[in-house]
């Protein structure tokens, strides 16, 4: 063959031909290997040097501590607390679901719950801990670790939650967190706030003070870099580098916790002969001078606790169906006719308009105008009235005489001066405006009916006692109390600082009413307690706290000839949700106001049979204690005391 070889030249340049090439192949080849090499490991080794590093490490988030809220002594109303819980590690369980019915002959697992943990692997990732329960009791989390060994990605974790050591009886006032949902993430500007709500267990604010400071309460994550290998598990902490995380800021209230617990408990109490074991009632006390809100109740109320650790389905079914309304924020929320408590402003009304004090009305029991007659609530009548006795007696031919001609814009002008119709800046979601009406008002609400856009002198007779259109919160109670009191615009507020950042009391510039007006009225209501007026068993006994009222009861139904055929002639044989609702305002001291209070009790019937005791309960604890006299806390002692930064 090599012969042939020899003497075939053609063959042989051929043989020639494909050597060449496959060795220049074979050189491009190693060349290109060659140069990526050089590339990789001399032009772009910085570059490929930082991806790897960053390969390597990575950012974990460190939770906050949420913010305090606190009273006006500095007794927690919100805080936190150890939360034993169990978290799960979807790639190193392998098997999700085994993993998960072996947690749940442990502690209940539900299918819901099961729903929401796939869910969350599926968006965090296999790498990322999920977390599987919370708020654990110690025996649960006890046998969860001793069980550790068979339970594969599962660890147990011991991070903080949210703790309400009041429960219900602040509900309305501090509101409560939840679980973060997708509107809460979609909401936030930014990747940092984002990854840190996706944090397992983190909770947001959701109703009340929670919600409106959650800014400030959130607090300043902190970071810390783990070292992962290539598949994403952690291998090493990096504590060198962390970056602590920053508790939010501290809420100081102008609430004192113990009135506030004690006026929960004397509005649960059963009104005596009324037959009704629930209660459904609200109050509020406020300090004339600065417009701290001291008590802010509402009951029957929920427990925010049962929020923060996953509301249970009947529960939640049961507060809805309650007629008593327990998740409704009865003193901002609850609209109430104000009764015969309107009547205060009816007095001030009435001087304004030229009537005088001892201007006079004889009072048989009723009173005739346009078709039908008009009754007070006494049958019989008062007699012979004047303003002040017609605020002691709360008689209604008084003051029906006098709206004959009074003009319901003026009504409604001096109704507003004296906190009602308006809502203020409390930082707590849902309260209510409810409504003075005058002749604008009535244009707008009945656009389209032009048949009932005039207003109707008779129909001023119904306002003029509190009833008709007119409506009003508890807290717009307590605020007119206040500002009749002191003849100043007196507003409410519910913060006093956020962090140690102080915030001043608002101001109170005085009335633009005669306060002669005004004298005549605080007259008035010092006799419906103190010279045996409505409210005489209402009275305080201690001469330095004497407390001026007036009762009001608001109708709403009225009994009808049939109801009587049928036996139901008297308010207690109504239906509970049938009853008048009964009401109370007042303050104290008489000679010198520094507080202020409203009652409301739902269908309780009559002013001074279920809101009068109740108010007289309240105000005896408020002066025993008398919170003005001591010094609120400081916060920016408090700021410094715990070691938090305040921003």
């Amino acid at each position: 063959m090599a012969g042939v070889n020899a003497h075939d030249p053609e063959r042989q340049e051929t043989v020639s031909r494909r050597t060449v090439l496959f060795g220049g192949g074979v050189s491009l080849l190693f060349g290109g290997i060659a140069a990526r090499l050089y590339q990789l490991q001399i032009s772009d080794h910085q570059k490929y040097l930082d991806l790897a590093q960053e390969n390597q490490f990575n950012r974990r988030v460190l939770t906050p501590l949420r913010g305090e809220i606190v009273d006006r002594f500095g007794g927690p109303l919100a805080s936190n607390r150890k939360n034993f819980r169990v978290l799960l590690v979807p790639e190193q369980a392998r098997d999700v679901d085994a993993i998960l019915d072996k947690i749940d002959k442990i502690t209940p697992v539900s299918e819901d719950k099961r729903a929401r943990i796939m869910r969350e692997i599926r968006r965090r990732g296999a790498f990322t801990p999920v977390q599987i329960a919370d708020n654990l009791p110690w025996e649960d989390f006890s046998k969860l670790n001793f069980e550790l060994p068979h339970l594969s990605g599962v660890l147990p974790d011991v991070g903080e939650t949210r703790d309400y050591p009041y429960g219900a009886d602040a509900a309305f006032v501090i509101g409560y967190v939840g679980a973060v949902t997708e509107r809460d993430l979609a909401s936030q500007e930014n990747d940092e706030e984002r990854l840190l709500l996706r944090q397992p267990g983190f909770k947001v604010g959701r109703e009340g003070l929670e919600r409106t400071y959650e800014d400030e309460l959130r607090g300043e994550a902190g970071a810390m870099n783990v070292k992962i290998n290539a598949h994403g598990r952690v291998i090493e902490e990096m504590t060198d580098s962390a970056v602590p995380p920053v508790q939010g800021r501290t809420l100081t209230l102008t609430i004192d916790s113990e009135l506030q617990a004690h006026t929960m408990k004397v509005l649960a109490e059963p009104t005596p002969g009324v037959g009704q074991d629930v209660q459904s009632a609200a109050a509020v006390v406020m300090d004339v001078v600065t417009g701290d809100i001291l008590v802010l109740a509402s009951t029957p109320a929920f427990n925010p606790n049962d929020f923060n650790v996953g509301i249970d389905p009947d529960l939640w079914k049961d507060l809805n169906a309650s007629p008593y309304k327990p998740l409704l924020n009865k003193p901002l929320s609850g609209v109430y006719p104000p009764g015969s408590t309107f009547k205060v402003i009816s007095a001030i009304a009435a001087q304004r308009a030229g009537v005088k004090p001892s201007h006079s009305v004889h009072c048989p029991g009723r009173i005739w105008y346009g078709n039908r007659y008009f009754h007070c609530w006494k049958r019989g009548g008062h007699g012979r009235m004047n303003m002040k006795d017609s605020l002691k007696h709360s008689c209604d031919v008084f003051y029906y005489d006098i709206a004959k001609t009074l003009e319901i814009d003026l009504l409604a002008d001096t109704a507003r001066k004296f906190g009602l119709g308006q809502t203020y800046e409390l930082g707590i979601p849902g309260q209510q405006r409810g409504v003075v009406p005058d002749r604008d008002w009535k244009r707008e609400y009945f656009a389209g009916n032009p048949a009932q856009q005039p207003w109707f002198q008779g129909e001023t007779l119904s306002c003029i006692i509190g009833q008709g259109y007119v409506t009003s919160t508890p807290l717009q109670l307590a605020v007119m109390s206040a500002r009749v009191a002191t003849g100043k615009a007196v507003r409410p507020r519910l913060v006093r600082a956020v962090g140690d950042l102080i915030l001043p009391a608002p101001e109170a510039p005085l009335i633009d009413v005669d306060q002669d007006y005004l004298a005549v009225v605080r007259a008035g209501m010092n006799a419906v307690t103190n010279e045996y007026g409505t409210a005489a068993r209402s009275r305080l006994d201690d001469p330095d706290w004497q407390m001026a009222g007036k009762t009001g009861t608001s109708q709403v139904y009225a009994i009808t000839a049939e109801d009587r055929a049928r036996g139901l002639a008297k308010p207690e044989d109504l239906p509970w949700a049938r009853r008048d609702h009964a009401l109370f305002v007042s303050y104290m001291p008489f000679e010198n106001p520094r507080y202020a209070c409203s009652v409301v009790v739902e269908h309780g019937i009559g002013g001074a049979r279920a809101a009068g005791p109740k108010a007289r309960d309240i105000m005896k604890a408020v002066a025993e204690k008398d919170p003005a006299s001591r010094t609120p806390l400081d916060p920016r002692s408090l700021a410094r005391a715990s070691g938090v930064r305040e921003g």
